[in-house]
C-alpha cells in the first residue's frame, strides 16, 4: 500500500506534515511559493518552487493565480516523481499558499483523471483547521477553503487534523502514525476469522467525505474506549447526523461493531480482521464537520467590522453565513457517464469569483 500512495505537501504546513510520511518511506513531493520555506525540508527528495511565487501571506487568492499560470509545471513534476495511483493533497485551511492552492490543485488533478491524461486514479486530502486562538484572517481563509473543498464532487477521503485539540506538532505524528498503521494492516494482522485485504483498504481511502482512524492498545480495547478515541481524537469532531459509508477495523479486545453501529449509523460495509496487539478503527464517507466549521465562521466574524476595517479587504465568499458545508450531497457519476475536462479557463473563473 505504501508503494500506491503519495503525497503533495503544499506550504509550511503540509511541508511538516509531509516530511513525517516522507520518514515513512512514501513518496512526497513538497510545493512552496516561498523557496525559504522549501530551505527548511532538510533532506527532502523532492522539492518543487512554484514559479514566480515569494510567499503569498496568507493572500489565497495570489496562490491561486500562482498555481494557474504554473500548473504544466507542477503537474509535470507530480506525474514524474510520484508513481502512485492515489495522490494525498497536504496543506493547511487557514494558510495562504495550502489554503489557497490545495482546493485548486484537487480539482485540477482531478480534471486530468477524468480526460484521461493520469495514471493516477484518486485525488484525497490531509488539511488543517486553525485551532480558536489563531487569527481572524486565518479564520477566513479556513472557512473560505472549506467552501471549495467540500464542493469538489469527485475527491475521495478527507482528513482532517483539529489544531484545537493540542500542540501541532504532537497531532501531525499522531495522524501519520495511525494512517501509516491502517494501510500497514494487510501486512501484519492475519486472523482465521477474517482479513482486510488490500482493495478492502484502497476502497475506503477512496470513498468521499471525512475519514478518522483511531487507534487503542489490546489492554483498553473495549466498545465504549473505540467510540470514546473518536471525540479525543487529532480529527475534527464527527457530525451526530449518523452518515458513514465504510467501518474498518482491526480488532484487539472486546470490541462490538454492531454496537458501535447502534451508535456511530449503519454503514455499506464493514472490513473486519483481529489481531492482539491494538484495535484500529478507521470511519470513512463521514459528512464533513460542520459544527466545527459553524465555530471557525463565528471566530471569523466576531469583529468583523473591525477585521475589514483592519484588512480593508475580506472577500465576501468566506463571509456568507448560508453556506452549506453538506449541502448537495449529489450521486457519484456513472462509470458509463462521459466525462469532460473542465477547462482551466473556468476553473479559474470557479475559484477567482
Amino acid at each position: 500500500m505504501k508503494k500506491k500512495i503519495g503525497f503533495v505537501a503544499i506550504g509550511q504546513a503540509g511541508g511538516n506534515i509531509g516530511k513525517l510520511f516522507e520518514d515513512k518511506g512514501f513518496s512526497v513531493l513538497y510545493l512552496n511559493t516561498s523557496q525559504e520555506d522549501l530551505q527548511t525540508l532538510k533532506n527532502a527528495k523532492y522539492t518543487y518552487h512554484i514559479a514566480g511565487g515569494e510567499g503569498c501571506n496568507k493572500d489565497r487568492a495570489k496562490a491561486k493565480r500562482l498555481v494557474m499560470e504554473d500548473f504544466d509545471n507542477i503537474s509535470k513534476e507530480i506525474y514524474e516523481k510520484m508513481d502512485v495511483s492515489m495522490i494525498y493533497v497536504v496543506f493547511a485551511a487557514g494558510g495562504g499558499t495550502g489554503s489557497g492552492c490545495g482546493p485548486m490543485l484537487i480539482d485540477l488533478l482531478l480534471g486530468d483523471i477524468a480526460a484521461g491524461e493520469s495514471k493516477v486514479e484518486s485525488v484525497g486530502a490531509i488539511t488543517v483547521i486553525p485551532s480558536e486562538k489563531e487569527s481572524p484572517k486565518t479564520q477566513i481563509n479556513c472557512y473560505e477553503c472549506f467552501e471549495e473543498l467540500t464542493a469538489i464532487s469527485s475527491i475521495a477521503s478527507v482528513m482532517i487534523i483539529d489544531n484545537s485539540k493540542g500542540d501541532k506538532l504532537i497531532l501531525n505524528q499522531h495522524l501519520v502514525n495511525v494512517f501509516y498503521n491502517f494501510i500497514e494492516i494487510p501486512n501484519r494482522h492475519k486472523d482465521e476469522r477474517g482479513n482486510i485485504d488490500r482493495a478492502e483498504i484502497e476502497e475506503t481511502l477512496k470513498s468521499k467525505g471525512m475519514l478518522i482512524v483511531t487507534e487503542i492498545p489490546a489492554k483498553e480495547s473495549t466498545t465504549a474506549a473505540v467510540l470514546e478515541s473518536f471525540k479525543k481524537s487529532v480529527f475534527a469532531p464527527i457530525e451526530p447526523d449518523r452518515v458513514i459509508k465504510y467501518i474498518s477495523i482491526s480488532i484487539a479486545g472486546a470490541v462490538d461493531v454492531d454496537a458501535m453501529r447502534k451508535e456511530i449509523g449503519i454503514p455499506v460495509d464493514v472490513f473486519q480482521t483481529y489481531n492482539e496487539k491494538a484495535t484500529i478503527c478507521c470511519l470513512a464517507g463521514l459528512n464533513y464537520p460542520k459544527t466545527r466549521l459553524e465555530s471557525v465562521y463565528g471566530k471569523a466574524v466576531e469583529n468583523q467590522e473591525q477585521i475589514i476595517k483592519n484588512l480593508q479587504a475580506v472577500s465576501d465568499s468566506g463571509m456568507k453565513k448560508n453556506v452549506n458545508f453538506l449541502a448537495s450531497v449529489k450521486a457519484a457519476p456513472s462509470a458509463d457517464a462521459p466525462k469532460q475536462k473542465t477547462s482551466r479557463r473556468d476553473l479559474l473563473k470557479k475559484y477567482m469569483g
